[in-house]
């Protein structure tokens, strides 16, 4: 049992609670905070000071002041009117982890809100109930206002969710695990919405899954440097401390360990960049992993709200309530454009790898590493696979957080599109994915093609390849290929190998 709240999470924290792995409760020493930052909100009610989202409208209607008596109807019709949204339904592992955060953000007692709120969201989450969320509808100002209300309304019994591999509705659902629709009270609707979790979770799970595939990118040009017998040398680490990107000199000490004990046979003077300058591009590619690696796991640590209680030193009252701007997902929607270059940067090189390993004239191979070209194509059309997926990965890169489009009559003037940039970026990882896939399916063809002698360390991964990817002798339905290399690349033994060695 995980206790929040958690005060210094990491990415890799969140996989176990995408995965519905790990159950959570709130710490019950951080409950009287909870309950005292709740009681101040309350006495809010019975001030005649206008608070935002407490006494007020929303957005552009902050400036109308609510009688006492429609405060509760308030939070209520903010769940309603915000649910509002288009598109294929998120994976539920971004949904359960979105709900995650925002119970972590809530338990640490500057939103306002009652433990009760918190521990409703988590037995939905502990129990697997996880509500149906369209991916479009967030612009990143208000944080994610749309997708958090589609998860909000669920506690209210509305709307649906997914339970024992169904869709029912919620109402149903909280019957089923013992709960009765939700009323929400003071801020409640707000707290609950208020905030940059659904992009965070998105972007954390993608982060995860990038840095793995960073390390997989490193074999994959490995096993491309013995089939196109290309030199190592470009990666002595004597070049490499003269141009001391951290990142360029992981991937050189990564090329460098895979591929002890190889001896090239070829006779170039120089090989193309897509194999020379391997540690430069892919080390710039770990750079901007790490940069949205800060970025993200900063994001998931802070209070990402609107208004904010916080403390008020030397004053009887002990809190002010602030309104600022922490629920703007800007941040996030920068790391994720710079995620998804590093990892389209990935795909290309990965690309132009491949391509030499198919065409003769470059590879001093078979065409297309077949036996037989003519009655047979070979691997021909797994290059042009990986062209139509650079391509949209070329268009999806293009920056979705300078694309601001002033919502709500301009109060919110300057939108992030956040959640744009982690649709974008969970499907330039996939493109990427494949692409990579299609490079270790043509490497390990044309190293049996041509009988060349593995180093001790790549054959690790050589060899697992091998028992999925069979050697193509004869055309074949090489759909199959590629699905089965994919589950490799997921397999978790196999995810855990490559972490164990690749830096």
């Amino acid at each position: 049992m995980k206790k929040i709240p958690q005060f210094n999470l990491k990415s890799r924290d969140l996989i176990p609670i995408s995965q519905a792995n790990i159950k959570v409760d709130i710490n019950p020493a951080h409950i009287s905070k909870i309950n005292t930052a709740a009681n101040f909100v309350k006495s809010i009610k019975e001030s005649n000071q206008p608070v935002y989202g407490i006494n007020t409208g929303f957005g552009a209607l902050a400036g109308v002041v609510l009688d006492k008596n429609k405060l509760i109807r308030l939070q209520e019709n903010l769940i309603y009117s915000h649910s509002v949204g288009s598109g294929l339904n998120l994976p539920k592992e971004i949904v359960r982890t979105a709900m995650f955060l925002r119970a972590n953000m809530l338990s640490k007692a500057h939103s306002g809100v009652r433990p009760i709120l918190i521990r409703t969201l988590l037995t939905m989450l502990n129990k697997d109930m996880i509500p149906a969320v369209p991916e479009t509808g967030s612009v990143g100002a208000s944080g994610d206002l749309s997708p958090l209300a589609f998860i909000a309304r669920t506690l209210l019994g509305f709307g649906q969710v997914y339970y024992k591999n169904k869709i029912i509705d919620a109402k149903d659902g909280l019957k089923l695990i013992g709960l009765r629709p939700f009323k929400l009270e003071l801020k409640e609707g707000l707290a609950l919405i208020n905030g940059t979790d659904v992009m965070s979770a998105s972007g954390a799970l993608t982060l995860n899954m990038t840095e793995y595939l960073a390390k997989l990118a490193d074999i994959g040009a490995a096993m491309s440097i013995v089939a196109l017998q290309a030199k190592t040398t470009p990666f002595d680490m004597r070049l490499m401390k003269l141009k001391p990107h951290p990142g360029q000199m992981t991937v050189a000490k990564n090329l460098i360990k895979l591929l002890q004990g190889y001896r090239t046979t070829g006779k170039k003077v120089q090989d193309a960049y897509s194999l020379r300058c391997i540690p430069q591009f892919a080390g710039a590619t770990r750079e901007g992993i790490n940069f949205a690696k800060q970025i993200i796991e900063t994001e998931i640590n802070s209070i990402s709200d609107n208004p904010i209680i916080v403390n008020k030193p030397n004053s009887k009252t002990k809190f002010d309530i602030v309104s600022g701007g922490n629920f703007h997902g800007q941040a996030i929607a920068l790391a994720l454009d710079t995620l998804g270059i590093a990892l389209n940067t990935m795909g290309i090189t990965s690309e132009r790898r491949l391509f030499r390993l198919l065409d003769d004239k470059l590879s001093g191979l078979s065409p297309f590493l077949v036996e037989n070209p003519g009655v047979n194509s070979g691997l021909m059309m797994l290059q042009v696979l990986a062209a139509a997926l650079i391509a949209e990965n070329k268009v999806l890169v293009h920056p979705a957080s300078i694309q601001s489009v002033p919502t709500s009559a301009s109060q919110e003037d300057f939108v992030s599109m956040g959640m744009t940039a982690a649709n974008k970026c969970r499907r330039i990882l996939d493109n990427t994915l494949t692409i990579i896939a299609i490079e270790l399916i043509c490497a390990r063809q044309a190293i049996e093609l041509a009988k060349y002698p593995i180093p001790k360390l790549l054959n690790k991964f050589y060899q697992p390849i091998s028992k999925r990817i069979p050697y193509i002798t004869d055309d074949r339905l090489f759909q199959d290929d590629i699905i089965n290399m994919k589950n490799l690349i997921n397999d978790a033994k196999f995810q855990k190998i490559v972490e164990h060695e690749i830096l």
